[in-house]
Parts: structure tokens; sequence; C-alpha cells
């Protein structure tokens, strides 16, 4: 399937999870790519996939919280690859923490990557997008950004100003032919989410194996989500299917969430 043949997509956090998952799925839909993250090794292992894949692929390290190393890297996409069509933000970051015990700086670290660095992304691949007649920018939200989790206020926060973002968005670039939505996943079996289980166990004094019973007990759909169920619907939102849909926050959870 060929879906995606001659767009441009950046997506961040491609050097692991769900990014890697978008990454791999996208190109796999024959879209050429720019992974931006911070683990320049691992990204360009990435990156050499991508190409094994028949794909044009530039992978670059890059700080979303900074608005310089984002406008350059946006501004190369264009040079090296033509363009820029799609932009997935997956960066994101995640501790668990109770909210007594919370700092200042964890706050800020949480919110200036989860929040400010989608808010420099899109800033950065406006001007691109309306000078190729539109694009599409999907945001990798939470279940988190619908409903409160204990130990995650910063997260649960940052999730939240992702979404509301998203609906602004949709609504000020919709002439522009951009259209904007948020994919809100639920637990998905990451290096991230293994930090969390990790986390958890700790704060509740529990084993992992009893904190990874507990959540997928509570999932109509019984099991944990992979990446690659995150990557269809950004694929989905990604394509000329999704024409109409704008400004949506669209759960791939398993049911956990349902709004």
């Amino acid at each position: 399937m060929a879906q995606l043949s001659g767009k441009v997509a950046i997506v961040t956090g491609a050097a692991q999870g769900i990014g890697q998952g978008v990454a791999t799925l996208l190109a796999n839909r024959g879209a050429d790519l720019a992974l931006w993250d911070l683990k320049a090794p691992q990204l360009v292992l990435v990156r050499d996939q991508m190409k094994k894949l028949g794909r044009r692929c530039i992978a670059m390290p890059v700080d979303v919280t900074n608005w310089t190393q984002v406008d350059q890297a946006a501004k190369l996409t264009v040079q090296e690859l033509g363009g820029i069509d799609v932009l997935v933000n997956c960066a994101g970051v995640h501790s668990s923490i109770l909210f007594k015990d919370m700092t200042e700086k964890d706050w800020d670290f949480v919110n200036d990557v989860n929040a400010k660095g989608i808010f420099l992304c899109c800033k950065a691949v406006l001007d691109p997008m309306v000078k190729r007649g539109g694009g599409r920018i999907i945001n990798i939200a939470s279940d988190a950004g619908k409903t409160g989790h204990a130990t995650e206020a910063h997260y649960v926060a940052s999730k939240h100003a992702v979404i509301g973002l998203t609906k602004v968005l949709a609504i000020e670039l919709a002439k522009q032919n951009i259209r904007v939505n948020a994919i809100c996943p639920g637990y998905i079996d990451t290096p991230m989410l293994r930090q969390i289980f990790g986390e958890l166990a700790a704060i509740e004094k529990k084993t992992e194996e009893q904190i990874i019973k507990e959540i997928t007990a509570g999932i109509p759909a019984g099991r944990m989500g992979t990446p690659e169920d995150i990557a269809k619907a950004v694929a989905f939102l990604a394509s000329d299917d999704a024409d109409y849909v704008n400004g949506q926050s669209i759960g791939v959870c398993g049911g956990l969430e349902m709004h």
C-alpha cells in the first residue's frame, strides 16, 4: 500500500517506541522521512532501516524544546527532501511522582518536552506546509489528556495542553488545508511504559508483574497496545482518507477510555 507516496513526513521521537513504529509504517506506506530525536546512535539505526525500505530518509539530533534546533531541522528537511507534508509529534517524556513530592524541575521538564516541544515543532512546519498547499499535523497525546492519573500531575497537564492546542490549530489552520488531530494512546508496550511500570511498582510497593496484571485487567481488549497500533491510526490521519477529520483526539487504547 502506497497511500503516502510522494509525501514527506517528519517524525519526532523516532529513535524508539511509538516514534520508531510510526516511522516504519509511514515508510511502508510510501512516505519519505525526516527523523528527529536526541538519541543520535539509535536514530541512525532507524534511518538505515528506513533506507532499506527504499525510502529517502534523513536523521537529525533535535531537542524539540530548543527553537533554534527545531527551526533549523525544519529548514534542512525542506532543503534535503523538498518540502514537508506531515508532522507527527511523538517526542515525549514521563515520570511517575506523587504530587506532594513533585518539584518545579520535574514539572518543567515534562511540560517543556510534551507541550512546548509540540508548540515549537508545529510553528516550524507551518510555512512549508502552506507552500505545499496543505498538510497534516498529528500530535501524540495520551489517554491521560482526557482523564487523570495518580502520580502524573505534570504529565496529565502536558497532555491536556496537547489536546487543547490541537483543537485551536485545527480551527486556525483549516483554511490553509492543514488538518490537525491528536491520537491518545493507552498503555503501549514501549521502553517508556516499562520505565513507568518500574516507577509505579516502587511507589505502590508491588512487583512490576502485579502492576502489569492489574493494568491489563482494566483494558477491555485484554492486552497492551503496540507501536504499530498507534502507527496505523497515524497513517490514516496522514492520508487523504482523513481529509474531513479535523480537531479530533482519537483514543487508541483498547477501550481503556471511551469518549
